[in-house]
């Protein structure tokens, strides 16, 4: 029986084990593509030279039936063809054994050797007769008439004998006649065997032939997908043979398959059989050398930049580095000497190019006088001389012509002229140029002058706007207050817009006095270090209240660490103080306004952007001109002098505040050098 604590331990335990999590799935193994398996490499790879094998083998077969007329005449004569050669031979060898006996006069048989002979092939019958005398051997019995598929042939050689009166040409005719039944392995049942082959498959060994053809192209395209495919590996990898330059592996390559081609040919003069193995073995070998050849050039493709790993690349890129730095070398010297005849006035120049050619000319002379002692030469040569002087002087006239036109041009005020110097050269083609660019330097300087003029006049139209409207309100509600009684109840209404309206005139005064002495660099600044982060937060917060008046929603953003610049606290708080009131006047509500302090290469980087109130259709220098607002209307409380203010306080301070319009979006940029 089992006790209470047991039951309850075993109960935990199951608990605990069906609370356990399951483990995790294991991952799908990766299954393996063909193309990957080594043993599919191999057998394609042997089934390759195995079918181009058959194929040579094939082809060499029905050329030699083609030859040999099986497809139109019958199988017999097929085979008659075939023995001849073979019974040619051994009718040589029994007349071999005939000898002259000089004594008795009379030829005598070596009939055991002959019997011999015959016992060892398929000879059924044969027999060796002398011209005028009869058979003097037969061994046999002649039963070709009773047995259409025996084979005779028949044969007839002179052989000269040398009996004691002298040399008698005598004549054998020797006759053999085989055995159809073929018992012994001899010449004639190879033979027969081949013709019994050849003559079954004289028109299945075309079907062979396109079979294992097809069979070779296969797996040779199936390697070359496969080539540099490893087992267990994603992509293409490199092996071994990728390491020997493409240039060398081709020669190899091709001296292999050229020797393997000329013991091809050389097989022709062995025997039948050894030349037909011979030219098998010898297609199969160099099928798979070409093939592992083109695999290894599919591999450099996949992975790209197969031209690199060749000595042909690398010689080629080491002659171009040499001719690289010759022609830099050369190109040295020729800016050394142009440098140099540059620096030559033209009067120089000119009496160069006049020494230059008296000695051409000298040369000229003395080449006509001591070769060819003609004054007909010479003459020639002074004519050509004289056009090609007449052609340089022709181009001279008219490069002048040009540079006269140019100058009248701007001396008579067309700025828009240019000198057309294209076919112009040295000296002329940079007097031409230093025209054209007199004339732009003249049109810039009068589009300057007009803008400037135009600034001018704009600048005393804005400030005589600007200090015309509180004064007028001053004048105006003084003279009210002179009409009102003294218990008047609107003399303090009006004595408040004389107020605000004073403070406004006040204000706009001392905005030009000190945008004038900024501009002018006559404004005291002190520079020392400065953290721009405490004033950026303190800027935030005296903004804020305004911020949420005009509907906007601002957005600071500081590194942990203090930034510190050298710079005057009190002049950069008054461009903070600028750049925030002309976001809270112009900026369009419901929007965000960002603050950004950041350290970037050595420099602080303050940035203002807000979204405008007002489509901005001015550019961006021209906002930061004095008394230019981004209203044309003129209708806000603002005098236009914040952003040049600005701009003028921080390049005192040895910063640069950029200002970039994007569409509606307003963008301020100050950078100042950090110190640490």
């Amino acid at each position: 029986m089992k006790t209470i604590e047991q039951n309850m331990e075993e109960e935990i335990a199951r608990v605990v084990m069906d609370e356990q999590p399951a483990p995790p799935p294991a991952a799908p193994k990766r299954k393996k593509k063909l193309t990957e398996s080594t043993a599919a490499k191999v057998t394609a790879f042997l089934l390759l030279v195995v079918m181009t094998a058959v194929t040579a083998g094939g082809i060499l077969g029905a050329a030699f039936l083609y030859h040999t007329d099986i497809y139109t005449s019958s199988e017999t004569a097929f085979k008659q063809d075939l023995f001849e050669d073979i019974a040619w031979g051994d009718g040589y060898t029994l007349a071999s054994y005939v000898t002259w006996d000089s004594e008795n006069l009379t030829r005598q048989m070596d009939q055991q050797a002959a019997e011999r002979f015959c016992e060892g092939r398929n000879i059924a019958f044969a027999s060796v007769e002398a011209k005028g005398e009869g058979e003097i051997w037969r061994s046999g019995a002649n039963t070709a008439a009773d047995s259409p598929w025996q084979f005779t042939f028949s044969y007839d050689w002179p052989y000269p004998e040398r009996p004691s009166m002298g040399v008698v040409e005598s004549a054998y005719t020797v006759r053999i006649v085989l055995d159809s039944a073929f018992p012994m392995d001899d010449d004639y049942a190879l033979a027969n065997w081949v013709a019994d082959l050849a003559y079954a498959l004289r028109y299945w060994v075309y079907a062979i032939i396109a079979v294992a053809a097809l069979i070779v192209l296969v797996c040779f395209v199936f390697l070359l997908c496969a080539a540099g495919h490893h087992p267990d590996a994603d992509g293409v990898r490199s092996g071994w043979g990728t390491k020997i330059p493409l240039d060398l592996l081709t020669a190899a390559v091709g001296l292999g398959l050229f020797l393997g081609i000329q013991l091809v040919v050389e097989a022709g003069f062995w025997s039948g059989v050894a030349a037909i193995l011979g030219i098998v073995l010898g297609s199969a070998a160099g099928a798979g050398v070409f093939t592992g050849w083109c695999m290894s050039l599919a591999l450099r493709i996949k992975l790209g930049g197969w031209w690199r790993n060749t000595v042909i690349y690398v010689a080629l890129r080491w002659v171009w580095k040499v001719l690289k730095k010759l022609g830099g070398g050369l190109r040295a010297a020729g800016r050394g000497l142009a440098g140099l005849l540059g620096g030559v006035p033209l009067v120089g120049k000119t009496v160069l190019i006049f020494l230059g050619l008296c000695i051409l000319e000298g040369l000229g002379i003395l080449v006509s006088l001591g070769f060819f002692w003609s004054w007909g030469v010479l003459a020639f040569l002074w004519v050509v001389e004289k056009l090609l002087l007449f052609l340089a002087v022709l181009a001279v006239a008219l490069m002048c012509r040009k540079l006269l036109l140019g100058g009248r041009a701007l001396a008579a005020g067309d700025l828009a002229y240019q000198v057309d110097t294209s076919r112009m050269v040295l000296d002329f083609k940079s007097h031409g140029e230093d025209l054209n660019h007199i004339a732009q330097g003249m049109a810039a300087a009068v589009d300057q002058r007009m803008r400037s003029e135009r600034m001018k006049t704009e600048l005393i139209t804005n400030v005589s706007h600007d200090i015309k409207t509180p004064l007028t309100s001053i004048i105006n509600y003084a003279d009210l207050i002179g009409k009102e009684p003294r218990d008047s109840e609107k003399i303090p209404e009006y004595a408040a817009v004389l107020t605000r309206q004073s403070e406004r005139l006040k204000r706009l005064i001392e905005d030009l006095v000190e945008a004038s002495k900024a501009s002018t660099g006559n404004l005291e600044v002190d520079l020392a270090p400065c953290q721009p982060g405490v004033l950026l937060t303190q800027a935030a917060g005296e903004y804020e209240q305004r911020l949420k008046d005009a509907g906007l929603d601002l957005v600071t953003r500081q590194p942990e660490a203090p930034v510190t610049i050298l710079a005057d606290g009190r002049r950069l708080w008054r461009v903070f103080d600028n750049l925030m009131n002309n976001i809270c006047k112009y900026a369009q509500r419901g929007t965000r306004v960002y603050l950004t302090l950041e350290e970037r290469d050595g420099q602080a980087v303050i940035s203002f952007k807000n979204t405008s109130r007002a489509p901005l259709d001015i550019p961006a220098e021209e906002l930061l001109d004095r008394f230019v607002r981004g209203d044309a209307a003129r209708g806000g409380e603002g005098n236009g002098l914040g952003l040049s203010i600005a701009r003028s306080l921080t390049e005192l301070q040895k910063g640069t505040l950029d200002l970039t319009v994007d569409g509606d979006l307003f963008k301020v940029v100050l950078r100042f050098g950090t110190i640490s």
